[in-house]
């Protein structure tokens, strides 16, 4: 439908249809993190950005909803303010996370890109969080131990060896053993 001119100005000039296209939005989500509400819609737009348009998994989404909120009420318990926040107090929240090394590291790729977030938006200048290193996670190949000689024996003399089948198997556990 091709609206004239007269009708295209009419309906601009009626306020009432616009005003009743608008969702009534309130004024400070109740999820967002108190430091956050302080710096006004910048912020909130980039939690709500980060949060529910970014991160797609329903998972991760909740562990670095979990992990920011976990590091504001750190960042308010020792009196920082957004802007204040440096790579330090990002570290010592790290040391005193009383988790596993993985459980770290997650944390830390939250408050990455949650303050990447944060400097898109213009909120802050600089991510804190980038030039903190995690630490480091060993993983030791082969955590099954190795069955003994005397287990492989017993093992290959259960095997019935009068069929193929068990002809097979036991030539697969012999190469699977000594290569």
């Amino acid at each position: 439908m091709k609206l004239t001119n007269a009708q295209q100005t009419e309906l601009l000039a009626d306020e009432t249809i616009g005003a009743a296209a608008l969702p009534e939005l309130a004024a400070v989500d109740p999820g967002l993190p108190a430091l956050l509400g302080q710096h006004g819609p910048a912020a909130q737009f980039a939690w709500e950005e980060f949060i529910f348009a970014k991160i797609r998994n329903r998972h991760t989404r909740l562990a670095y909803e979990r992990a920011v909120k976990q590091f504001m009420r750190h960042c308010e318990a020792l009196g920082r303010e957004l802007t204040q926040i440096s790579p330090r107090d990002v570290a010592s929240y790290l040391d005193q996370l009383d988790y596993a090394t993985t459980t770290k590291k997650l944390h830390l790729a939250g408050l990455r890109h949650f303050f990447d977030a944060l400097v898109t938006r213009h909120v802050i200048v600089l991510n804190p969080a980038l030039s903190v290193r995690g630490d480091r996670l060993e993983v030791i190949e082969g955590k099954t131990p190795e069955i003994t000689v005397q287990q492989t024996r017993q093992l290959f003399r259960s095997i019935d060896t009068t069929t193929v089948v068990g002809l097979r198997d036991r030539a697969i556990l012999g190469i699977l053993k000594y290569m």
